[in-house]
């Protein structure tokens, strides 16, 4: 277990309520450590779909949780949306010294999956955590075979995906008070983010960690389930993307001083 007085945010990014959402909550009140804390950044389609998460919500903590945690709703429209801006928004109103990251259709595939990837900060200089995601049961069998005979066969021959820069905010944890001292930049050069679709900003985070003498930790057993039911063009298409991503933040300089809305525009969440 991580030091006692550690609290833990755990901060879902998502796009209304998608398919797994629900179940992703009753799989975090399962947690053999439990967070103290619950943000939900919803990239909201229309003011009825956020409606709904906030009853959603509403009715998950009761049933789920009770008055073991805290519940907090960050609302974000399509205009304001970027990959790095909503996880900045939802770690910044996070009150957790250890910000868990990660998306409303993933899901851990242990209830010790919290408490595997936050018992690495008790060591002072680890500042991000970072773990492994494996394609959903319905998942395509492109992702399926992507994963079993691409990246999980590499990771076994040449132990590539368990250096310390795999950091991905589609399952991590960080240390908040080093995210103060460099938030997600949301403005990476804009030939990185290939029409923002893509980001990047999660590497960078990590890149610009170890350049500061900090540590991070990717363990192979801290693993959620992801996946976009995706056909093989398409994860060709990313493959080769993120490789280019990749090598372009490498060749940034450092130290480097980001960019993130916050510095002006404080953000509004609801409490559940």
């Amino acid at each position: 277990m991580p030091q006692k007085n550690y609290r833990v945010s755990v901060l879902v990014r998502t796009r209304d309520i998608e398919g797994h959402f629900t179940e992703l909550l009753w799989r975090m009140s399962r947690q053999t450590l439990q967070p103290s804390e619950l943000v939900v950044v919803d990239n909201f389609s229309s003011k009825d779909k956020l409606e709904d998460m906030s009853i959603l919500l509403s009715m998950a903590k009761k049933k789920f949780f009770g008055n073991r945690i805290h519940v907090k709703l960050v609302p974000l429209t399509d205009s304001e949306f970027s990959h790095a801006y909503s996880t900045n928004v939802g770690v910044f109103v996070a009150n957790g010294d250890l910000v868990c990251i990660t998306n409303g259709h993933s899901l851990p595939l242990s209830n010790m999956w919290l408490e595997t990837g936050a018992v690495h900060f008790r060591n002072p200089e680890v500042v991000g955590v970072g773990g492994y995601f494996v394609p959903h049961k319905d998942g395509s069998i492109w992702e399926k075979l992507a994963y079993d005979l691409g990246w999980k066969r590499l990771n076994e021959l040449s132990r590539a995906y368990v250096e310390d820069d795999f950091f991905s905010t589609i399952n991590c944890i960080l240390r908040k008070s080093s995210w103060v001292e460099y938030p997600f930049d949301e403005k990476l050069p804009s030939k990185i983010f290939e029409a923002g679709k893509f980001g990047g900003e999660d590497y960078d985070w990590a890149k610009e960690m170890l350049f500061r003498g900090c540590s991070i930790i990717v363990d192979s057993r801290f693993i959620v389930y992801h996946s976009h039911k995706e056909r093989l063009p398409q994860l060709v298409l990313k493959y080769v993307v993120w490789r280019r991503i990749r090598k372009r933040i490498r060749m940034l300089r450092r130290p480097r001083k980001p960019y993130t809305r916050l510095e002006s525009v404080k953000p509004l969440y609801h409490n559940i």
